[in-house]
């Protein structure tokens, strides 16, 4: 840990700009391979997950209501509550921000004998950071996630996720149906969240790992992701709604599988 001598005051800062960035534009922090972590719940998770933390910005009063924040890696950088502001966007807040590595994984550590969620396009971060949530709290072994999905550690993402974005593997895939091929022959169970060609989810038993994929908010599943899979599932529902939201779809799923 390295502190800095004197309290950065000046919101045009490039280091305070470069925080900023990396608050505001996820794509910003997939080129940096960097993310920020905000407030002291998310910056104790990633320490505690094993996540790089690099810099440390804390203003006065976050250190006194948080002293354990003085045991975080990093260099530790003191800020101005104007500062914590810019960073933020926020007048609430909480005045600690951490710049972490992303994590990288990659599909050759998918456990053959585990149970992982797949997301293909799903565009909310708010969705993306509650499905990871659920996979961590049903004892998933990881998450696959397409292109096409929004950055898990963009903020809204991690806001949602509560943490559970630092307390699994994040595979992100730029071939999700390959990525579900790799899995069968790895004698993997696939199951794709679809109405195409359904069985009810009761029929579903699954042998050996398991991968459970959920498709885009508006237009579900690719017809490559389907048949890529072992078969497609339905959750029974009232004839009232169609479908339902892709986190909570994800979630009933993840429940339904949390042990077998």
């Amino acid at each position: 840990m390295r502190i800095t001598p004197e309290q950065l005051t000046s919101r045009d800062n490039e280091r305070v700009k470069y925080a900023q960035k990396l608050m505001e534009k996820p794509a910003f922090c997939k080129a940096e391979q960097r993310f920020l972590a905000e407030g002291k719940k998310l910056c104790l998770d990633a320490a505690e997950s094993g996540i790089v933390i690099e810099i440390l910005y804390y203003t006065y009063m976050a250190q006194k209501r948080w002293p354990e924040i003085d045991s975080l890696p990093g260099e530790h950088i003191s800020i101005s509550e104007s500062v914590a502001e810019k960073i933020s966007g926020m007048k609430s807040a909480q005045g600690v921000f951490a710049v972490c590595r992303l994590p990288v994984w990659d599909e050759a550590q998918v456990d053959p004998t585990g149970r992982y969620i797949a997301l293909e396009n799903v565009q909310d971060p708010a969705n993306v950071g509650a499905v990871l949530r659920s996979a961590a709290a049903f004892g998933f072994d990881g998450a696959l996630l397409s292109q096409g999905c929004a950055e898990p550690f963009g903020q809204k993402a991690l806001r949602a996720s509560m943490g559970a974005a630092f307390k699994l593997p994040i595979i992100r895939t730029p071939d999700l149906p390959a990525a579900l091929r790799a899995c069968s022959a790895k004698g993997m169970s696939t199951a794709a969240a679809a109405l195409r060609g359904a069985v009810d989810l009761s029929e579903f038993k699954p042998q050996g790992g398991l991968v459970l994929v959920i498709g885009n908010e508006g237009n579900g599943l690719t017809d490559d992701a389907i048949d890529a899979c072992e078969m497609a599932v339905k959750i029974p529902i009232s004839e009232r709604m169609e479908s339902l939201n892709a986190a909570v779809a994800a979630s009933v799923l993840m429940w339904e599988f949390r042990s077998f």
